[in-house]
């Protein structure tokens, strides 16, 4: 087979499959266990990002209400990022239940909503939420018995994706993030993540890093946390469900928006950790997500090269390789023009994500080489 074929093959398996097979054998010899008190009760701010959510406000709320974490410590703050329908009104109607409404004039965009947001809070321990997400009642303990720990600046939570419509995106979704939560695991007990959910995380407010207005706060902010010496550990037991996105085509945007987020951070980050400290950190970064936004380069010459190999001079591995690929797409071109019924299709919807996720990271690269990334966009609507 061609060289350039081997090579191509080699840098795609790694990325895939031999970089979080690394990391799980190497956290099979951690010692870096978290050292974890139930009975470890800051104080807390719980924070719900919301723009125009007049749908769901109401229910983020009373699920809010139900936490069990003790009521005379934690205080929840509703960051509204200028609404301009009922979102304020609902949180108001909540006031006599100690719903306490955060107005930012403007539409500032999520990071300077959250910026002006944490500055204004003066408990220890800030939770993040997403207005979307449902929280486990017992998430908020799990999260920060963490802090017992003095190296922890950080936790992220657990997410799961609930597919109630049965979208063509549901099951390619869900098994993709139970394989990122594997990486998720084996970095946690290694030492440290290089990213949060962004829908459940907590931090010490006094590590806050104020980052730019156009900079995605998911991706950046434990990063900056990491450039202050502190760990960034994963809670499996913190529960937070999200529904999974319906079609392609709201993926396609979201994941767009998710890349071209995480390369402007990348590059953000880069510039304030520094390689003789952060010599792991940057192997994460290189083989959980640089290699993953750089993909599509990969494949695009994978498949000139294997049909080059292919019309020139037959050779049955590389044969195998192009009828694999052009299955590959043609199933993915199925899964966006037409969803399958049964088991079919569920089967199409793996490889119609793969495309999806790596044409996402396309167009985020070309966008983040020729544009500045805004600092508010429009959610889905389902």
């Amino acid at each position: 087979m061609d060289a350039c074929i081997i090579v191509l093959l080699i840098i795609m398996f790694y990325s895939y499959f031999g970089y979080p097979l690394t990391l799980i054998f190497l956290s099979l010899f951690s010692r870096h266990k978290v050292l974890k008190n139930d009975q470890y009760l800051p104080e807390v701010s719980l924070l719900i990002a919301a723009y125009n959510e007049e749908d769901t406000i109401a229910e983020k709320i009373k699920n809010s209400l139900e936490l069990t974490y003790p009521k005379d410590k934690m205080e929840i703050v509703v960051v509204s990022d200028g609404s301009t329908d009922k979102t304020d009104e609902i949180v108001k109607s909540y006031a006599s239940s100690g719903i306490r409404l955060f107005r930012v004039e403007g539409r500032v965009g999520k990071t300077e909503a959250r910026n002006q947001a944490v500055l204004a809070m003066r408990k220890e321990i800030i939770v993040f939420s997403d207005a979307t997400a449902v929280y486990e009642k017992d998430a908020i303990q799990k999260l920060v018995r963490n802090f017992a720990d003095p190296t922890v600046g950080m936790v992220s939570g657990n997410l799961k994706y609930f597919d109630k419509g049965q979208g063509s995106m549901g099951l390619a979704t869900k098994l993709y993030w139970n394989y990122e939560k594997m990486i998720k695991k084996a970095q946690s007990r290694l030492f440290t993540l290089t990213g949060a959910v962004g829908c459940i995380n907590a931090f010490r407010r006094n590590l806050y890093h104020v980052l730019p207005p156009n900079i995605i706060e998911d991706f950046t902010e434990p990063l900056m946390i990491v450039a202050q010496d502190y760990r960034i550990v994963y809670e499996e037991e913190a529960v937070s469900y999200e529904r999974t996105t319906q079609k392609p085509s709201q993926e396609f945007s979201m994941r767009v928006r998710v890349i071209r987020g995480g390369m402007k951070g990348f590059i953000y980050a880069s510039r304030r950790l520094t390689f003789k400290k952060h010599s792991f950190v940057f192997f994460q970064l290189f083989g959980h997500k640089v290699l993953r936004w750089l993909m599509p380069i990969f494949l695009f010459f994978l498949f000139i090269a294997n049909l080059a190999s292919f019309i020139m001079n037959h050779n049955m591995v590389a044969d195998i390789l192009m009828v694999a690929q052009f299955l590959c797409y043609a199933a993915a071109l199925l899964g966006m023009l037409w969803k399958p019924p049964g088991i079919l299709g569920k089967i199409v919807s793996i490889p119609t994500y793969f495309v999806i996720i790596n044409t996402a990271s396309l167009r985020a690269l070309y966008l983040t080489l020729t544009t500045d990334l805004e600092a508010t966009w429009e959610t889905n609507v389902y």
